[in-house]
């Protein structure tokens, strides 16, 4: 046990212990959860970024505090994951027996123990000075539908690489000078790799291309078969296969539950309940329509989005020719990162259709169109979806984000602001 232990605290025998970590943004979050005494709860899609995220905490601490004070285990250990919490800490207080001071738990892939959350809370409500910090699914804590912790948990949703994390990780500095982007005629190319490849950090740090997709592929099999299929223990798998095919090929459209179970072989609930699990491991994300009522939303057909679209180029269709989906995905994510906690995220559909509505408690507050460029061929269209949504709501500025274009038209009595994407996530 006590080697095991060691074995993941490497800080404990080795000086000036250093992490090479390229940083993101949400760490800077991450100083102000670390004051407060809740539990922080890393939750998201595997190979996000959760462990790295500890292993930031883990530097950021070590700037301030005794070696033995920092505590962390990978739960996926073999060894570890059959011991139980109160027998790690056990050990870990035998290593150290004159230890002062707070001590910082870190407990990666926690699921892979039983009945962590007894352990968990007693520690929490105990008088030990202890800051507890542990990753997992969120599936995990849905399912068993814990109270143990009510109230105790920060939950902390970790996504793949935003764009500007993306641009800092390939080593561009893309800084705003007079409203001007720096080396702004690079962002079309690189926006399209970001697209095409997908926001893993791994996968954005390999430089080869088709190792890049043979990556992308290997978590979507992964996500699917292990952490969907095995974990909710799916039988027919080669129907979930279908409609994990069906959904990941047709992202940013809008999909009926009854009309898929047709074309996969399964009943509606049956569907309903498989999009559930792969909504709880972070592999489709679903967008309802607005509606003021909740029965309104149920009803209504929904948009589903992938939580990367390196997976949908990797299992699905052809990237050039879909880039305004790739594009209202990416949209669709920094929404996800960006949404206060008051906010939600809608679309609309009325005579025509616009792609996302923000409400703020009870008001909108904010209407968004997602297309590759405006152009004769499609500026009725994506304009006139966007001015309806604007009546619909009485707003008087609405914005339409795209590849490149920036620009802003008067229509009657509106204002139509028309942004690029790098302008809109700078």
């Amino acid at each position: 046990m006590e080697s095991n232990i060691t074995f993941w605290n490497p800080w404990w025998t080795t000086q000036n212990y250093n992490f090479e970590i390229k940083e993101r943004k949400f760490y800077l979050l991450l100083q102000k959860y670390m004051k407060r005494k809740e539990i922080i709860f890393f939750t998201g899609v595997r190979r996000s970024g959760k462990t790295t995220a500890m292993y930031h905490l883990i530097q950021t601490l070590l700037k301030t505090e005794p070696e033995e004070n920092i505590l962390y285990l990978s739960m996926d250990d073999n060894v570890l994951s059959f011991s139980t919490l109160e027998e790690i800490y056990k050990s870990y207080r035998e290593i150290f027996p004159n230890k002062k001071g707070k001590t910082y738990i870190l407990l990666d892939e926690i699921q892979n123990i039983d009945n962590w959350e007894n352990w968990v809370k007693n520690i929490y409500d105990s008088f030990e000075d202890v800051k507890i910090i542990v990753s997992g699914s969120k599936s995990y804590m849905l399912k068993r539908q814990s109270t143990l912790l009510t109230g105790r948990i920060l939950e902390f949703e970790i996504y793949p690489l935003s764009f500007m994390e993306y641009l800092n990780f390939k080593g561009y500095n893309f800084t705003t000078k007079l409203g001007k982007i720096a080396n702004e005629t690079k962002i079309p190319s690189l926006l399209k790799e970001y697209m095409q490849y997908g926001a893993f950090p791994e996968i954005v740090l390999e430089k080869d291309g088709h190792m890049k997709t043979l990556l992308a592929k290997e978590y979507y099999n992964n996500i699917k078969n292990k952490d969907i299929s095995t974990y909710f223990n799916i039988r027919d798998t080669r129907k979930f296969d279908r409609l994990s095919l069906f959904l990941i090929s047709n992202i940013a459209k809008l999909y009926s539950a009854t009309k898929i179970a047709g074309l996969v072989g399964l009943s509606t609930p049956k569907v309903n309940d498989y999009i559930d699990y792969a909504e709880m491991m972070y592999l489709f994300l679903p967008l309802h329509h607005f509606n003021y009522s909740v029965k309104g939303q149920i009803t209504r057909s929904r948009k589903m989005y992938s939580i990367d679209t390196g997976l949908v180029n990797s299992s699905a269709f052809q990237f050039s020719e879909n880039l305004g989906r790739y594009l209202e995905n990416i949209v669709f994510l920094e929404l996800k990162r960006k949404k206060g906690k008051n906010q939600e995220i809608y679309y609309y559909s009325g005579k025509k259709e616009c792609d996302f509505v923000i409400k703020e408690e009870l008001a909108v507050i904010e209407v968004i169109q997602v297309s590759i460029e405006i152009n004769e061929d499609n500026e009725k269209r994506e304009i006139g979806g966007l001015v309806e949504a604007m009546d619909k709501f009485n707003l008087s500025r609405g914005l339409i984000l795209t590849m490149h274009q920036s620009e802003t038209r008067k229509i009657k009595n509106k204002t139509i602001e028309i942004k690029s994407l790098i302008n809109w996530v700078n």
